[in-house]
């Protein structure tokens, strides 16, 4: 009995596996989404909470990583004061961290920017007036790019741009990250040589052994007379040269020793590791959400699809199948197997052909379209056959005594009695409309009657990542789950009782 039940066990335990899995993946992001583990490694270690930091900051940007991971070895006094450097720091000498990566659909930044936008306008009308753009809601609205290392970047004019200086004035220290000309001289070379290493010039390279080490061109030996630096002062704004960040951060803290980035980004995630768990967590499952409220009717179309699918199958199979038991004829026997041949054939065959009739009969981008195909099911029928056909005799002949037509008998009798196969069908119902998307998306696909899944499946489609669409997929799960833990009496009654009849 004990090996019985540690089996059992074990098979439970494989088959929730998968579901915390896919849970556990929508609470990590690019740098973890393909690991295995169960419980994310950034919940529970400091130093990968670090990393995940770092790359959430620079964007997933490695160059970035590297060239800003000096100054560990500041004292607390000196991070906070780098700190308040920070908050005087001119807009225009920094640059706005935790933007969306190329692997990445939302980020700190953007979740920050839609919510200050949302403050500033009334309606997403107003701001596509005021930007001449044609966002169909905040969450589309894009960041501003910020294109400091390219030498002649500049912004594109205009109310965006105005209003974005307002909100980077907003962000606190941590999300600053100030343009030093030892980086700009840092990406111009990496740029300008095609990130060979090798070939830069021996008075350049220094004791460094990568791009991210380089000294800043202030501080090389006769740079005045190399061609490159000529060159990389010509092409970078002025400001960077003659009022650079490390000048400022000098005259700030009176010393000449380097900005405490690496010292100031372990400082805060040493002080706020719990609320930065917290962002990374629920960062994908907030994004979820967001995207469902985008698509607003998603969520009503679903619920008025299952509805109405629940309606249609509970009223059309009982009706076919109390008929097939109160009034058998010679080829009842041969109306079940067509009834159950139709069970052999996957759902996808018959996908063509209903296209074409609905196609034909104009029913195409309607509910009807999504319910009428559906309302008749062979193993519904058949099990509530087999069911009626189980009832006692006596109930029907003593109402048939008393006057009862047949479909007060069908609705007093019969259908009271089948409560428990009628819920267990309603769930199946339920079930099957709820986790459509393929057939539902080839018969409507006007966006209007989207349902929840078919938004899903787009999403999928989209350049979203694993991480995200797991946490898609997990909240899609909920519904489902939910029924089946209110509704299990209702199940095990509806497999059992049929039987035990």
């Amino acid at each position: 009995m004990f090996s019985l039940y540690l089996v059992l066990s074990l098979g439970a335990i494989t088959t929730l596996y998968p579901f915390v899995l896919m849970i556990s993946t929508g609470l990590k992001g690019p740098t973890d989404q393909t690991d295995s583990a169960v419980v994310p490694k950034y919940l529970v270690d400091d130093h990968e909470l670090l990393a995940k930091y770092l790359d959430d900051k620079y964007s997933g940007d490695r160059f970035n990583i590297a060239a800003n991971s000096f100054g560990a070895d500041a004292s607390p006094d000196v991070v906070q004061r780098y700190q308040r450097f920070l908050s005087q720091l001119p807009a225009d000498y920094w640059q706005a961290g935790f933007r969306n990566a190329a692997t990445q659909v939302t980020s700190k930044l953007t979740i920050r920017y839609h919510n200050w936008l949302r403050n500033r306008y009334k309606s997403i009308d107003d701001l596509n007036k005021a930007y001449i753009e044609e966002n169909v809601g905040f969450q589309t609205v894009d960041t501003p790019p910020e294109l400091f290392d390219l030498p002649e970047w500049k912004p594109s004019p205009g109310q965006k741009w105005t209003e974005w200086l307002v909100f980077k004035q907003t962000l606190p220290p941590e999300m600053r990250i100030p343009v030093r000309t030892q980086w700009l001289w840092q990406r111009f070379l990496a740029a300008t040589y095609k990130n060979q290493f090798s070939k830069l010039p021996k008075q350049v390279v220094g004791t460094a052994t990568r791009f991210e080490q380089l000294e800043s061109p202030d501080r090389l030996n006769s740079s005045r007379q190399l061609a490159i630096v000529a060159a990389f002062r010509s092409k970078q704004a002025g400001r960077f040269l003659t009022n650079s960040v490390e000048s400022q951060w000098r005259l700030f803290s009176g010393s000449d020793r380097p900005l405490p980035v690496a010292a100031a980004d372990a400082a805060f995630v040493a002080a706020d590791a719990g609320a930065i768990r917290k962002e990374f967590a629920g960062r994908n499952y907030g994004y979820v959400l967001d995207y469902i409220l985008l698509n607003g009717s998603a969520v009503w179309n679903t619920f008025l699809f299952c509805f109405l699918s629940i309606v249609t199958q509970l009223t059309v199979n009982p009706i076919a199948a109390y008929a097939l038991s109160r009034y058998p004829v010679k080829a009842s026997g041969r109306i079940l197997i067509f009834l159950l041949a139709t069970m052999a054939f996957p759902a996808e065959v018959a996908m063509i052909p209903s296209f074409l009739l609905l196609k034909d009969l104009g029913l195409l981008n309607t509910f009807a379209a999504l319910v009428l195909p559906g309302a008749a099911s062979g193993y519904m029928i058949f099990l509530l056959k087999g069911f009626f056909d189980s009832l006692p005799v006596e109930l029907f002949e003593a109402g048939a005594i008393d006057g009862a037509k047949e479909i007060t008998m069908m609705t007093r009798i019969a259908f009271p009695m089948s409560k428990p196969v009628l819920g267990y069908l309603a769930l199946l119902a339920f079930m099957g409309s709820y986790g459509a998307f393929i057939y539902a998306f080839l018969v409507a696909q006007d966006q209007r009657i989207w349902t929840l899944m078919v938004w899903i499946y787009q999403l999928q489609n989209s350049a979203a990542p694993k991480a995200v669409i797991m946490a898609a997929l997990t909240l899609a799960a909920i519904p489902t789950l939910l029924v089946f833990l209110c509704a299990q009496r209702v199940i095990m009654r509806g497999i059992v009782l049929p039987g035990e009849k």
